[in-house]
């Protein structure tokens, strides 16, 4: 009877360490210090400076303005809004520029001859900005002589001479392509563009190849493209 009592008493004892060894052991488990993590916070500005983690800059806005060089309403939209949009917005949107409006064009034995809402002048004002758009082959910088221009244009030559200066830009190789076929060319392609949308009033604007809300847009052209723009929105649109 001793014996039973006594490897009893040596079970309990062993059951009993077992379970201050495995209690011990998930101790150590629980208390045992994690190894800490650093967050790489320069991965992430850097991604924010990146292209290819901008969503802005990957897809930004495409605007398309159909205007006239001589039209008042023209003017009045690229300097009270399309420039100075263009100017705080440039990371989010692309502007194409179409300089044609109401004109029209016929072609006979080869060439292309135009005739405008506002005379002569317009039309060649209109290929000195077709050739300016071209030979600059950068969208702001296009807009922004453009602008310039656009305020007193009655003599395009004199216009692109007086803005050219103050950006760098040579003007001979506009002038020389205003004056040659390939303005022409140029201008008859934007009329093609043109004709594709049939615009009822200039300017008319396309934003992301829609036509829509044209009041709006040319009332508030700042708010309308904010609201293109995903969230977190950049300062001009706060």
């Amino acid at each position: 009877m001793a014996f039973y009592t006594c490897n009893r008493y040596r079970l309990i004892v062993l059951i009993m360490l077992a379970l201050i060894m495995w209690q011990g052991f998930r101790l150590f488990l629980v208390d045992k210090p994690k190894p800490h993590v650093i967050e790489d916070t320069s991965l992430n500005i850097l991604r924010l400076e990146d292209d290819k983690y901008n969503i802005h800059k990957q897809d930004k806005i495409k605007i398309r303005v159909y205007y006239e060089a001589l039209c008042p309403d023209s003017k009045h939209f690229f300097i009270r809004h399309l420039w100075p949009v263009t100017e705080k917005l440039s990371d989010f949107i692309e502007v194409f520029l179409v300089p044609y409006g109401k004109a029209s064009t016929k072609e006979e034995n080869g060439h292309y001859f135009f005739q405008c809402q506002h005379g002569e002048q317009e039309c060649y004002a209109n290929k000195v900005h077709a050739c300016a758009i071209d030979v600059l082959n950068n969208p702001m910088m296009a807009v922004k002589l453009a602008q310039c221009m656009i305020t007193d244009n009655m003599d395009a030559d004199e216009a692109l001479a007086r803005c050219a200066k103050p950006m760098n830009v040579d003007p001979e190789p506009i002038t020389n392509c205003a004056l040659s076929a390939h303005g022409s060319a140029l201008l008859k392609k934007h009329g093609d563009d043109t004709d594709m949308i049939k615009p009822t009033f200039i300017p008319t604007i396309t934003m992301n190849g829609s036509k829509d809300n044209q009041p709006a847009i040319l009332k508030n052209f700042l708010l309308e493209v904010c609201k293109k723009i995903d969230i977190p929105l950049p300062p001009p649109c706060l």
